[in-house]
């Protein structure tokens, strides 16, 4: 399901003509200006399969440094690169500030259901082949449609380029400030009473072999291994949680609240106009840990993730 934006929708081309905006605006990308594959893996999460894409790009992409993407559609996954250097000098060069842009997507997401051929310039057409949009001559369909994005809803899958990020006045990086000034706190703590705790099992195991002289055992040294695994793989979970919430690309007006740490749950909560704004300024978190609640209450959407 696609979503209205207040701002300007804008496709940006290599051949785009310079403009000037002073307004915010969507930027929708070219396929000229980044690459997609459809595949099929043996793989269930999209965390399993953003590992593998720089591997199944790389005998694809000229030299230099490259983002990646994915998400899948149907029983195959898209995955994109992009290099950001050049996604950012493209929409400097058209006359765009990335002060004004709030989010940019492919062409790929944007156009996917698309039944007839879009014009966008005098020379070239977008039309979509066996489920991927490309970019083409016009001749190829003269009677192309011209391209129009005044009334278009944007799809759930933006991207992020390095080098644009969220302005937040002055009480926003006071929050952000203290929740992280907490969490490193909470997360110091917890790592301290992990490490006493390792340290008096080792020390009542060494003990009791004293005392009764007692050979180790390696059913005993693998219960530990055990423990301290399942503790390892908690606080992984927790990191990637945290890192996914800390850097969400918020909805405009959208605004975290409150992060807390519990025994059995991570809780984010935001404030937003709607459980459904809420849910978009936390889509990446979403595809990547299925939330155990989410509710919305108060301008305030919560979202709860096992752990």
């Amino acid at each position: 399901m696609g979503f209205k934006s207040k701002a300007k929708a804008f496709f940006v081309d290599i051949d785009s003509p310079p403009c000037s905006l002073d307004q915010p605006v969507n930027i929708i990308l070219s396929p000229s200006m980044y690459w997609v594959k459809r595949v099929k893996l043996p793989v269930k999460y999209l965390r399993e399969v953003r590992s593998l894409i720089p591997s199944l790009f790389e005998e694809n992409l000229p030299e230099g440094k490259y983002s990646y993407g994915a998400y899948k559609d149907g029983e195959s996954f898209l995955i994109f690169a992009y290099n950001d250097k050049e996604v950012l000098d493209l929409i400097a060069e058209k006359g765009i500030s990335s002060a004004n842009i709030d989010n940019i997507y492919l062409a790929q997401s944007e156009f996917d259901t698309i039944e007839a051929s879009i014009r966008i310039d005098d020379k070239s057409i977008l039309s979509l082949q066996d489920g991927v949009v490309v970019k083409l001559p016009i001749a190829l369909d003269p009677e192309a449609v011209e391209l129009d994005l005044s009334g278009h809803l944007f799809s759930k899958h933006s991207i992020h380029l390095t080098r644009i990020n969220q302005i937040a006045d002055k009480k926003s990086q006071v929050v952000f400030a203290s929740i992280l000034g907490i969490l490193i706190t909470m997360f110091g703590a917890e790592w301290l009473i992990t490490g006493a705790k390792v340290s008096t099992i080792v020390q009542k195991e060494s003990e009791v072999f004293t005392r009764h002289k007692l050979p180790a055992t390696s059913f005993q040294n693998e219960a530990i291994y055990t423990k301290l695994n399942t503790i390892f793989e908690r606080q992984t979970r927790i990191r990637d949680i945290l890192n996914l919430a800390l850097s969400a690309k918020l909805q405009p007006g959208d605004q975290i609240q409150r992060i807390a740490l519990e025994k059995e749950k991570v809780s984010i909560e935001i404030k937003t106009p709607s459980q459904e704004a809420g849910a978009r300024s936390l889509s990446e978190l979403v595809n990547e840990f299925k939330p155990a609640k989410e509710f919305y209450e108060n301008g305030i959407y919560t979202m709860e993730i096992a752990l």
